[in-house]
């Protein structure tokens, strides 16, 4: 298995969580491998976008209507619409409510999820003047929809756990960082191991609503570590970890280390007091959730030396056991029990221990 699987994915388009391209992409992976498979169901929500449209002085433009907002409305920016632009990290982005309309300015189109639903909310590819005529419409619902999580027994240890290594399947526009390179990266392991077992997981709906993310309703009492594969970009990662496993960054070519992320699907083992790591690059930021998410120079020699860490941090990991791994969480965090011990901290964007 090579990036190229990854490639071929793209045929898909956007998938969005809980949705039929979602469910297409899980079933080629089913059918790219011939190892014991099951399939855990996911009840999520899909958004249903059907139509999403803006014209500025009576010509279309290149748009994207914003998750999960909707509504019509024709009017002129400073009146009717409020305008802004992209900052330097999409996560910034507020939006506003004081308008009937709100319109983000990029490079690309691009989809970040807004705390509200109206105003109706579009990022667009062309600055707009105060006096230009602007109309746009977007329509979308989001529905309750069944998914599934699919579970890939890699192999089976001495102890009744396993590493969980995971990728989220669902992406919004074009999404080959984003995630599908981690999907071709996590069937393409092969870590020599003996004492745990190695499990891959490819979630549904990890773009989502909180409410209905594919990892949160995963069963998690025989994991050893989880390890989620996300949002990986040429040529470095960020190394984001509980404590007791920073010293294994050293296998990567890395930007930084640092608490764990509370935006991927290692975050809800984390909760649950399980060790948990993420591998990502925020150097994709400029691409984030674009359309422009395609695949790059440097993809595949990045791949392999990924594979190559990641199969190294598990054969090193192989050695431990959970008792060893909580006395040096305890070492380092002061913090006996780990479940609840780590809270997101998602004003920061990062998390941090729990202060009694």
């Amino acid at each position: 298995m090579d990036v190229n699987f990854s490639k071929s994915l793209l045929s898909f388009g956007e998938a969005i969580h809980g949705g039929a391209q979602e469910k297409e992409i899980l079933k080629k992976i089913e059918e790219s491998i011939s190892l014991p498979i099951k399939r855990y169901p996911v009840s999520t929500k899909f958004w249903n976008i059907k139509r999403e449209d803006v014209y500025v002085n009576g010509n279309k433009i290149k748009a994207s209507l914003l998750p999960y907002t909707s509504g019509c409305l024709k009017g002129k920016v400073n009146k009717q619409f409020k305008k802004e632009y992209m900052p330097s990290h999409p996560f910034d982005v507020k939006g506003s409510t004081d308008f009937e309309g709100y319109i983000l300015v990029d490079k690309r189109r691009r989809r970040i999820v807004m705390p509200y639903r109206r105003p109706v909310s579009f990022v667009i590819t062309e600055d707009v003047k105060d006096d230009d005529e602007i109309e746009l419409c977007g329509e979308g619902d989001l529905v309750e929809s069944s998914s599934y999580n699919l579970e890939v027994t890699l192999s089976e240890g001495r102890y009744n756990d396993y590493f969980v290594i995971g990728a989220h399947v669902d992406h919004w526009l074009t999404g080959f960082h984003d995630n599908l390179f981690s999907i071709s990266l996590a069937l393409s392991l092969r870590p020599k191991v003996k004492n745990h077992g190695v499990k891959l997981v490819f979630f549904s709906s990890e773009e989502g609503p909180k409410c209905c993310t594919g990892s949160m309703q995963m069963k998690k009492d025989d994991t050893f570590v989880a390890i989620s594969l996300d949002a990986l970009f040429p040529n470095r990662v960020v190394f984001s970890s509980t404590p007791e496993l920073w010293s294994y960054s050293s296998y990567f070519k890395v930007k930084r280390v640092e608490m764990p992320s509370p935006f991927s699907d290692h975050f809800s083992y984390i909760l649950e007091g399980y060790p948990g790591i993420v591998l990502y690059n925020d150097d994709l930021i400029p691409y984030y959730h674009t359309d422009e998410d395609v695949p790059v120079e440097g993809d595949e020699k990045f791949f392999e030396d990924v594979k190559k860490g990641l199969e190294k941090l598990i054969e090193e990991l192989d050695k431990k056991t959970s008792e060893e791994l909580a006395k040096e969480f305890y070492k380092l965090t002061g913090v006996k029990y780990r479940k609840g011990a780590i809270i997101p901290d998602y004003k920061n964007l990062t998390s941090r221990i729990k202060t009694l």
